[in-house]
């Protein structure tokens, strides 16, 4: 007696394909929809922290490392935070976070230790002041000083940057591991820390407010933290898509494989 057409070796191969294929796509088309749930989630945290009034500095480090501890994700943990603090910047030890483009124009951003008023460890913390053109690349910034003296700020915390490892690391910018650096690609906390006299806050400040005011346009004041969606729900409707079309094309060709056998 004949085997059927469909149970050969060749086609037992092809089923077992088109069944790896569809549980593949349709585990990355919920992976893609659980990345969406949790982007939704963490803006919902966003809007709420951005909508909130500002509050002092350490009170919001200690919210954002019980989080990190509780196995928060440190980006997740401090994003957003709306924090007051009061202190003097220090432009001699200030440097450049590159590259930042604003509005098309590529430039940079004014990254500025502050030291913190009445504080009993004399902390530093980087101040993302805002961006200046790519032509102000020297520092200190002469066209785009900090207020002089004692100053009050509000702005958003943010994760230290942490350069990435691994074969990643081959394609990313790098700062150099020694040595005293005036333009970074990452505000490094911990690579940063020598650079300053005293401690440094485990945190960056993206400025939203000074008092008194910067003497000058520049810097342009950091945008504030983005909230977008992302391509997590399109990607996943790409996936349920390939989905769909193996389970309706697989059976096709099945149906016509056994016509045409029928047929000879």
């Amino acid at each position: 007696m004949a085997r059927h057409p469909l149970l050969t070796p060749k086609w037992l191969v092809g089923h077992a394909l088109a069944l790896v294929v569809v549980v593949s796509f349709t585990q990355f088309g919920f992976w893609q929809l659980r990345r969406h749930e949790q982007r939704a989630e963490r803006n919902a945290v966003a809007e709420a922290r951005l909508a909130a009034a500002p509050v002092p500095l350490d009170d919001a480090l200690a919210a954002a490392l019980a989080e990190v501890a509780a196995g928060a994700a440190p980006r997740d943990a401090f994003h957003a935070r709306r924090v007051e603090v009061s202190g003097a910047f220090e432009p001699a030890d200030e440097l450049l976070r590159r590259p930042v483009s604003r509005d098309g124009a590529p430039g940079y951003h004014v990254v500025t230790p502050l030291a913190l008023a009445d504080d009993p460890q004399g902390r530093r913390l980087w101040v993302e002041r805002g961006w200046v053109p790519q032509e102000l690349n020297v520092v200190p910034a002469e066209d785009a000083p900090p207020p002089a003296g004692a100053v009050e700020l509000i702005g958003w915390l943010r994760a230290p940057d942490v350069p990435p490892t691994g074969w990643v690391a081959a394609l990313a910018p790098r700062d150099p591991a020694e040595g005293r650096l005036s333009m970074v690609a990452y505000v490094d906390v911990e690579r940063l820390a020598g650079q300053v006299d005293g401690p440094t806050v485990p945190a960056v400040l993206l400025l939203e407010a000074a008092t008194p005011p910067s003497p000058t346009t520049l810097p342009l004041a950091p945008e504030a933290p983005l909230l977008g969606l992302g391509s997590h729900l399109g990607y996943a409707i790409q996936w349920f898509a390939f989905t769909a079309i193996t389970l309706i094309g697989y059976p096709a060709l099945l149906r016509r494989v056994r016509r045409e056998s029928r047929a000879g």
